[in-house]
């Protein structure tokens, strides 16, 4: 039971990468290079200082965002977490931190309630892959009614207004209706409806949410997945962490990702973020400097604006 609990982990951490979305691969590997295997604590938790310079590093060579759904980008603190309750914790921090960071707080409360739906959804799923759609619409409703989460006053009266309305749309699910709302939660419970009920065709964000949770009902995943042999590594790694395997320590340096500006093509650094790199070219166009740099996980190219 185990070895399949392990498989279905690192099947679904690897279908999350069989998207066109780079945003979402990135910070699928941003977050699972700061998770912490606390084994005393029988959890795993986010490393905040690591997270806080990986995302310097990301303003620089990321993807900007789009208005994509960003949910599989969590699947790395769900997967890797064995207590619902404590995952659960880091994930309401994590969403957090993300909406701020991408200047979403508007969704705060649609990514708020689809991350623990999800969380709910596979930690249930890995104990259960025969769970029935009825018992599933059941257990995700009684997770929304039961949210008791200490927020922002800001933010309370749109969380509360917003579950209820998905306490509403869960019911209308579970009756075989559709909604036609384009929200984070809508387009995960859109997932669960293809998958139990009348599969079709959907957009590419409910598609990688529908690969993962395929892939924890044992289908056959996709392996036409760039740098798969990296993605495959990082799939063990997070099975790793779950077992606390890994015995991660704390990040205490501080990196900057401008030094990487000084560097001539061709040479290279341990980095304290992306570990060995090597550069291979450096372009200037106009006012825009583009780094590109070889390392382990893959091509990054820095974009660095010239000041006026």
């Amino acid at each position: 039971m185990e070895n399949q609990i392990d498989n279905f982990v690192k099947n679904a951490y690897i279908s999350a990468f069989d998207t066109d979305s780079d945003i979402i691969k990135m910070l699928m590997l941003v977050n699972t290079k700061c998770l912490i295997d606390d084994f005393k604590q029988r959890y795993l938790f986010v490393d905040n200082n690591r997270l806080r310079d990986e995302l310097r590093y990301y303003k620089f060579y990321g993807a900007e965002y789009n208005g994509e759904n960003l949910l599989n980008i969590f699947l790395p603190v769900i997967l890797g977490n064995n207590d619902g309750e404590k995952c659960d914790k880091e994930l309401v921090e994590l969403v957090k931190k993300y909406v701020m960071y991408f200047k979403i707080e508007n969704k705060y409360s649609e990514y708020l309630i689809a991350t623990l739906i999800y969380s709910e959804l596979i930690h249930n799923l890995l104990k259960n892959p025969s769970i029935e759609y009825d018992e599933i619409m059941d257990m995700i409703k009684e997770r929304v009614v039961s949210l008791n989460i200490d927020m922002e006053k800001s933010h309370v009266v749109k969380f509360q207004m917003y579950r209820i309305g998905i306490i509403k749309t869960i019911d209308e699910y579970k009756d075989g209706k559709r909604n036609s709302s384009s929200d984070i939660c809508s387009g995960l419970l859109d997932a669960i409806f293809d998958i139990y009920v009348e599969d079709r065709d959907e957009s590419e964000d409910i598609n990688s949410i529908k690969k993962v949770l395929f892939s924890l009902l044992g289908q056959k995943i996709s392996t036409e997945i760039e740098n798969i042999d990296f993605v495959d590594s990082m799939a063990e790694y997070t099975v790793k962490l779950k077992k606390y395997k890994i015995n991660k320590k704390e990040y205490h340096a501080k990196a900057n990702p401008l030094e990487i500006i000084s560097l001539n093509e061709g040479d290279s650094i341990q980095d304290p973020i992306l570990n060995k790199l090597t550069v291979k070219s450096k372009i200037i166009n106009g006012n825009l400097l583009k780094i590109n740099v070889h390392t382990k996980s893959g091509e990054y190219c820095f974009r660095f604006a010239k000041k006026s």
